[in-house]
């Protein structure tokens, strides 16, 4: 759709500018009409289609401040289509201020936010969706948009806790194959003439290691090749979701990492389930939405199982004790949780358990990993210099 920017005056004489997207100039000045303006200039911008570059779609961190600043402002007593069009005015430059005028346009025509929302294709979890229609069916919007701005900063606090836990042991992991990598290519191949000595009698591993050190040294452009053909293939694949999922599944069943991925998947499930329920959304649509918060195929498919369970007149407690999907601790926070009528609270609560519980399995594995990778790459050099040292004493049979 065609781009309009204008400049009308309101009925205080103020001047006001905006962008509208609508099919063309007559509708643009109707509903301007209708909102009480008067257009005093009007200029059609250049179609999205023939932009030389398109603005890029907004991230998280920006949906996560649009969704904060519309609560802060419903909370003050903004009203919900003016709230929106300081929205889509603050970001006027951005893709995220042209999803917004359009919102404020649906808006003024009748239509729900939360179908306003899924139109613009903002990409927003399921979850943002219906807290947003469990706030307009409750009267209490803002409050859902400020849960769903909490739930959306704790999904992207874990995911930035995994990612920066995860660089000093890639670093360290990367550093040491880089150093046996230049011993293997400027100090080995200096004890490669020992090979060509027939009287040596060199060991089998320094033979081995001598000979990689000369290829790698008369290979080097090759070398180079294949390993940003590894790195290009390794970044290309990883950012794969599938190959994501695959990896998520396999790590599941490490000792350590498994029981840190346990604990970060039933925070996330029961984080998602105790948010929605405190904004009135019903168990059944809670528990059908907390399960997309889930990662592992195998805790989906217990999940999904949960959901049929509880559909068809069990109760949560019982079903979540049946297929093992948490603890006796977790039960019986849910059971009491049920009994009480305070399911969301108890749940919240069991969110916060195994959010502790995740922290600290993820500190137990970084204090296991960087002994075990500083041992791994001592080995493997002291391996190599060892190897050298055979090499080097096997001469004293020909002296």
């Amino acid at each position: 759709m065609p781009e309009f920017r204008y400049q009308a005056t309101d009925s205080k004489g103020e001047i006001i500018k905006g962008m509208l997207i609508v099919d063309n100039e007559g509708d643009a000045l109707i509903q301007l009409q209708q909102r009480g303006l008067t257009v005093f200039d009007m200029q059609r911008s250049i179609a999205p289609a023939l932009r030389l570059s398109q603005p890029k779609r907004a991230g998280r961190d920006a949906l996560l401040v649009v969704l904060q600043e519309l609560a802060t402002l419903l909370d003050a007593g903004v009203s919900l289509a003016d709230a929106v069009e300081n929205v889509a005015r603050g970001y006027e430059a951005s893709s995220l201020g042209a999803a917004f005028q359009k919102i404020y346009a649906q808006l003024r025509g009748g239509i729900a936010f939360s179908r306003a929302l899924i139109d613009a294709d903002l990409r927003l979890p399921s979850y943002v969706i219906e807290l947003c229609k469990a706030g307009e069916s409750t009267g209490k919007l803002s409050g859902s948009l400020r849960s769903a701005a909490e739930q959306l900063e704790l999904e992207q606090n874990f995911q930035r806790e995994a990612r920066n836990a995860l660089i000093y042991p890639a670093v360290l992991m990367i550093s040491g194959f880089l150093a046996t990598l230049l011993v293997f290519v400027f100090v080995v191949p200096k004890f490669a003439n020992i090979l060509s000595n027939p009287k040596a009698d060199i060991p089998l591993i320094s033979m081995w290691v001598l000979s990689t050190g000369m290829w790698l040294t008369k290979n080097k452009l090759l070398l180079g090749a294949i390993l940003a053909g590894m790195a290009g293939s390794a970044y290309v694949l990883l950012r794969q979701e599938k190959i994501q999922q695959n990896l998520w599944n396999w790590a599941s069943g490490l000792p350590v990492i498994g029981t840190w991925i346990m604990h970060t998947e039933m925070a996330r499930w029961s984080s998602m389930f105790s948010v929605l329920l405190q904004n009135h959304v019903s168990i059944l649509e809670a528990l059908s939405h907390a399960q997309n918060a889930l990662r592992g195929d195998l805790w989906r498919q217990k999940a999904t199982l949960i959901l049929s369970d509880v559909r068809g007149g069990k109760t949560l407690a019982e079903s979540l004790q049946l297929h093992q999907f948490i603890d006796a601790t977790g039960v019986n926070l849910v059971r009491v949780g049920e009994r009480s009528g305070a399911l969301g609270k108890t749940t919240a609560s069991l969110a916060n358990m195994h959010r502790l519980h995740s922290q600290q399995q993820m500190k137990q594995f970084l204090i296991l990993l960087e002994p075990v990778t500083i041992l791994l790459v001592s080995v493997v050099l002291g391996g190599i210099m060892i190897s050298v040292m055979l090499a080097i004493t096997s001469l004293t049979n020909v002296i």
